[in-house]
């Protein structure tokens, strides 16, 4: 049925050897995940030659911010057989693409951004098995190669989280303190306008390598960022928060009824605006669709009911299991590309590789 099966990697040794593994595993994808960004960065205005030019920008910058990422993508390029530019274009590619994106998003025209998940968390008292359940829908460009990085470390904890070849840091997983994450792409009007700040996925390795709750906060919220993103960050005792993250400002949001689910817009506007619902009107449905048809489930709640909500074709293509929508431009179609969910109190990890409609789910496990 559907695709192969999402592939995992085990990842161990210093960050560098952990790099080599990567790259060297995912050569062929790493070089076409390249190709592919910057086909759409070019697609969204940014030329290769600006592309490379703020990516020997990042490449001071995340050195400094944190030495040991960097140095697993230093070990990615080695392992790939690419230039560490290469690398660091993937992995500072939300920053790069807001900033492409932003004179477009100033404009409001019908060119789109690609980033259209739809995310949700469960408390333990209205789940089946009393589990805290956190996942997504993760809605992207097509063509981007994932995998699972298993990663089994002494000196940090042990995760797994699904990522894009080439990119150090995980955007959806667990580690084995049973705090996890999901990510869903924000625009709003400050979006790149100082595109060199930590990158994102700098600080989502640094969320699944903390230990406590307080310490995964922190590398979301104390560095101002250069774009506008959404994180649910959870823990498997059943706290959860929502982080609405603007470059300048920071929204926290908490479950209702034991439920939180976030899409594409802000929910908060009082201290920051909201620009996506404009360009991908199915943000304003997606979310409190996830939330109906959860809620419907109370007290029952469990993996194959999340799998069948996030099957969910209401007001296809543009649905929770999205599909490419054969009038948008080639480059600036989006589909669901993974559908994950995580049962943080088991560290259990579920992943498809395309949409859950056509794809099963394939279960991981923190080591």
């Amino acid at each position: 049925m559907g695709r192969p099966r999402l592939q995992a990697l085990e990842l161990t040794g210093t960050p560098r050897e952990r790099g080599v593994t990567h790259g060297a595993t995912f050569a062929d994808e790493i070089a076409a995940n390249l190709d592919r960004y910057l086909d759409v960065f070019e697609f969204k205005g940014s030329d290769e030659e600006t592309v490379y030019e703020q990516a020997e920008a990042f490449v001071p910058l995340i050195a400094d911010e944190n030495p040991a990422y960097f140095e697993e993508m230093q070990g990615i390029a080695e392992g790939s057989d690419l230039q560490i530019e290469d690398v660091t274009i993937l992995n500072a590619r939300y920053e790069v693409m807001y900033s492409a994106f932003k004179s477009e998003a100033d404009d409001l025209d019908d060119t789109a951004p690609l980033d259209g998940c739809t995310a949700f968390c469960a408390r333990p008292e209205i789940t089946a098995d009393g589990h805290t359940y956190l996942g997504q829908n993760w809605d992207w460009v097509p063509g981007i190669e994932t995998f699972v990085m298993d990663v089994r470390r002494d000196d940090a904890p042990n995760m797994v989280a699904m990522t894009e070849a080439g990119i150090v840091g995980g955007k959806i997983g667990v580690n084995e303190h049973g705090l996890g994450m999901t990510l869903n792409g924000l625009v709003t009007e400050k979006d790149g306008e100082d595109p060199f700040r930590k990158p994102y996925h700098v600080r989502f390795r640094e969320v699944l390598d903390s230990t406590r709750m307080d310490e995964a906060i922190a590398p979301l919220i104390t560095k101002p960022r250069a774009c506008s993103a959404n994180v649910i960050l959870a823990h498997a005792d059943g706290e959860m928060i929502d982080f609405e993250l603007a470059p300048e400002t920071v929204n926290y949001l908490y479950p209702e009824d034991g439920l939180l689910t976030h899409a594409n817009h802000v929910e908060d506007r009082t201290r920051m605006n909201s620009e996506f619902e404009k360009l991908t009107p199915s943000t304003l449905f997606r979310a409190s669709r996830l939330r109906r048809l959860l809620a419907t489930n109370r007290g029952e709640i469990d993996a194959e009911v999340v799998m069948n909500a996030f099957r969910d074709h209401f007001s296809k293509p543009n649905s929770l299991c999205s599909h490419p929508d054969p009038d948008d431009p080639e480059l600036d179609r989006s589909q669901t590309n993974g559908s994950f969910i995580m049962d943080l109190t088991d560290r259990r990890f579920l992943g498809t590789n395309g949409p859950p409609c056509e794809n099963d789910y394939h279960e991981f496990r923190v080591a």
